[in-house]
């Protein structure tokens, strides 16, 4: 077996592709590059990405929006895409597709008339007026002791004032920082484009064209988009950005304002507590029961989407449902599902949705979107689950991800983690979905991953090196919504914690 980083990849079954997964970098080069390193796979020659022979990589979304990478990332996976077509399999995040809403929201005809606020936004974002009025209100002197300023909403902009701050670049920044949750953004690419072009200076002007000219023809976003997906398979494994159940609908309602046109209507399909987006394409009125079936029509419908946004003036209704669709809001959506409780604890797949799965020949079902502690987290069940977004790995660091990066290479029914943790010490595990337990080596599948209660203490990884003693080493892991803790323990430990 070839190894790198000191971790084997040992083959599971003939004829199974090996499939090398990356998800959520959001625009952190680093840590993108970091998890290229990792893998057997796929490397890095020449600043381009490359695939080692026979392996497939599937990127499981979110390019852009929280580090000053996204438009490297972006064009080192679209030029990939282009080099080795089916080799490279795409699935679109909600970070990637909103931002095909700038080709509308910062046309000269949109920046005539003040903007809505889109679909899916928290109820407490602030609208586009006040933003202005918050950047006049930066420029009015300090109130007296004792007084304070009006709040921003107050702040009633003469004509003159709010056609003079009513400029492309402060529209740009409203749109990031307010309706996608991308603060900050605006200047991130500032500081990129400095480092791609070598400029000691840009301008407002250049970041502005940065972002049009990404989901422009020909621009790297773009391509991506038309070439990616929603959901792919490959064996025995169904990929997909966020997943196939989420919390309540209606509850989403409550946090966030969806009274826009086309807001889905259609039945809804609740089990367990959670809604189903499984079997779900926009547009049919009956759901598709075969697994494979229903991501084809889905795949093809997101590609009809993606054509009818860039389409000028973009086709409506499905532009518009398109972005719903990849926000909060009520359809029921693979793009923002969630496989989580309202505490952020695991929680296993409703009955229906692992004997659809099952049927159609799927054990795994691999997804990112929502982040999950410092390394992927595994959900063991008839059909197995994998958490490997960890884009909130280390909430003291800037970026709040630290130095955790891990990778998931998978063949057939075989699952290898390898990455390290938020201080560096290396994490690899190998788990096995559905009956190919059988065919695992001796010490191959570790099964104490996964094992425990996801409602208290549970195995989230396997160190990659034994203790002083030879003894394997595990870390352990509570989440209680935002709080995270850890611990690590010997197997001896962990089997007796556990009553394994």
């Amino acid at each position: 077996a070839r190894m790198n980083c000191g971790f084997p990849f040992l083959r599971s079954r003939k004829g199974m592709q090996r499939v090398v997964y990356i998800t959520d970098p959001e625009g952190n080069l680093g840590y993108f590059e970091e998890c290229i390193k990792q893998s057997n796979g796929v490397y890095l020659e020449g600043g381009e990405l490359q695939l080692r022979e026979s392996w497939t990589l599937v990127f499981g979304g979110d390019v852009c929006d929280k580090a000053e990478g996204s438009l490297r990332i972006a064009r080192m996976l679209a030029s990939a895409k282009k080099r080795y077509s089916e080799r490279v399999q795409i699935i679109c995040g909600n970070r990637d597709f909103n931002k095909l809403r700038l080709r509308l929201e910062l046309s000269d005809a949109a920046m005539a008339s003040e903007p809505a606020l889109p679909y899916g936004s928290p109820k407490n974002t602030i609208s586009y007026a006040a933003f202005l009025a918050n950047l006049t209100a930066e420029q009015v002197p300090p109130p007296p002791k004792g007084g304070c300023l009006p709040p921003a909403d107050a702040l009633m902009l003469p004509p003159a004032v709010y056609e003079a701050l009513n400029t492309k670049p402060n529209r740009l920044r409203w749109t990031l920082d307010h309706t996608m949750g991308a603060q900050g953004e605006f200047e991130r690419r500032r500081l990129e484009l400095q480092v791609v072009t070598g400029q000691a200076k840009v301008d407002d002007g250049q970041v502005v064209d940065s972002f049009l000219e990404s989901v422009a023809e020909g621009g790297a976003l773009l391509e991506l988009l038309r070439h990616g997906q929603l959901v792919v398979c490959i064996d025995e494994t169904l990929f997909v950005h966020g997943g196939l159940i989420t919390a309540s609908y209606s509850k989403a309602g409550v946090k966030n304002a969806i009274d826009h046109p086309h807001t889905f209507a259609g039945a809804v399909v609740e089990e367990e507590g959670f809604e189903i987006a499984l079997g779900f394409v926009p547009g049919l009125s009956e759901r598709v029961e075969d697994v494979k079936a229903w991501a084809d029509k889905l795949n093809k419908w997101f590609r009809q989407a993606v054509s009818d946004s860039v389409t000028q003036p973009c086709k409506e209704p499905n532009a518009s449902i398109a972005q719903q669709y990849v926000t909060y809001g009520n359809w029921p959506s693979v793009v923002m599902g969630r496989h989580l409780n309202d505490k952020s604890q695991p929680v296993p797949m409703p009955r229906s949705v692992t004997t659809a799965l099952l049927k159609s020949g799927f054990t795994r079902l691999v997804i990112g979107h929502t982040p999950h502690g410092n390394c992927p987290t595994v959900v063991p069940g008839h059909c197995q689950l994998i958490m490997a977004d960890t884009s909130y790995s280390n909430m003291s660091a800037p970026d709040n991800r630290g130095d955790a990066a891990s990778i998931v290479e998978i063949e057939g029914a075989r699952a290898t983690v390898i990455g390290k943790l938020e201080d560096r010490t290396p994490i690899a595990y190998t788990v096995y979905s559905g009956q190919d337990v059988m065919r695992a080596a001796p010490g191959e599948n570790h099964v104490l991953v996964g094992a425990g209660d996801f409602g208290g203490w549970f195995v989230k990884a396997k160190l990659a090196s034994k203790n002083a003693g030879g003894e394997d080493e595990y870390l352990l892991c509570s989440v209680e919504g935002f709080k995270y803790q850890y611990r690590r323990l010997t197997e001896s430990q962990v089997r007796a914690e556990i009553k394994l």
